[in-house]
């Protein structure tokens, strides 16, 4: 298992900058209340997608992984695995942001 988080790690970090520009899109207009909580995870679910295509278009994927595939892992799962981690994350940050703001109209 510490491998498999090591591993994942690895794989998302490229990613990442992508992913954390995305999660302060969707919250922009999540919070104030524009958009509602689920269709801010279907437009990181289409930020997924395009992740996915740029990765797959202009870093040639396919022959650019045999790391990951050498070490045991398939693509797929550690795209889930990475995927999975973010949208919990994202999701970690929008309610405990929520809870603040509802807190701090109360008060």
């Amino acid at each position: 298992m510490r491998n498999t988080l090591k591993i994942t790690w690895y794989f998302y970090k490229p990613m990442l900058w992508w992913c954390v520009v995305t999660s302060l899109a969707c919250a922009y207009y999540t919070l104030p209340g524009y958009i509602n909580v689920a269709e801010s995870y279907l437009l990181k679910l289409i930020s997924y997608g395009v992740i996915v295509g740029f990765q797959y278009i202009y870093h040639n994927a396919n022959k650019t992984f045999f790391y990951y595939r050498n070490a045991g892992y398939p693509i797929d799962s550690l795209y889930t695995y990475s995927f999975a981690a973010d949208a919990v994350a994202y999701g970690i940050i929008i309610s405990i942001s929520k809870l603040l703001l509802h807190w701090v109209h109360i008060f």
